[in-house]
């Protein structure tokens, strides 16, 4: 996938324990940052904050106690740009959907979006999330299914705009 972000790339750090693995899932749980992402970031030439963005959110995950993640709790995060930045990664079970049964059951890709600031996402965004998919299920065996955050835990996670365009079949626009 051309639009990819290694981790080498990004600059993630290595994560604390090893990742347990996931031979195969149902699909992708789409997710949103769920706290203010700046409306700019959506400029072409802010996508150099990007890389800094992702690792912000890594060292995040990192540092929360109560969930005791051992990385970023992503399999793949998206940039407004469309670039899709490689999170734990394909055939790796993410920490972020909620409880193990959860997260053996679908990836989780992360798209750059808030609950305030930026909130709609553009074609460029939409783009890359239907890459991510595609990658996980080349990559990962992920299943034919693309849900949101909130059909598995109740949460407002992906937010309004981006639940709408999964419940249309998450198209690529």
């Amino acid at each position: 996938m051309e639009n990819l972000v290694t981790r080498a790339e990004w600059g993630a750090l290595p994560p604390s324990q090893q990742w347990r693995a996931l031979p195969r899932a149902l699909g992708v749980k789409i997710h949103y940052e769920g706290r203010e992402v700046p409306a700019d970031l959506v400029r072409p030439d802010q996508h150099h904050r990007c890389a800094a963005r992702v690792r912000e959110i890594q060292a995040m995950h990192l540092a929360d106690p109560v969930q005791g993640w051992i990385d970023i709790a992503y399999n793949a995060l998206v940039c407004p740009h469309g670039r899709v930045f490689e999170g734990r990664g394909a055939r790796r079970e993410s920490g972020a959907n909620g409880d193990r049964r959860l997260n053996r059951a679908h990836y989780a890709v992360c798209a750059m979006l808030g609950d305030s600031g930026l909130t709609e996402p553009g074609p460029a965004l939409l783009h890359g999330l239907c890459d991510a998919v595609d990658w996980l299920r080349e990559r990962g065996a992920a299943g034919p299914q693309v849900v949101g955050h909130r059909d598995g835990r109740d949460t407002d996670c992906p937010g309004e705009p981006l639940y709408r365009w999964i419940l249309a079949g998450a198209p690529r626009p």
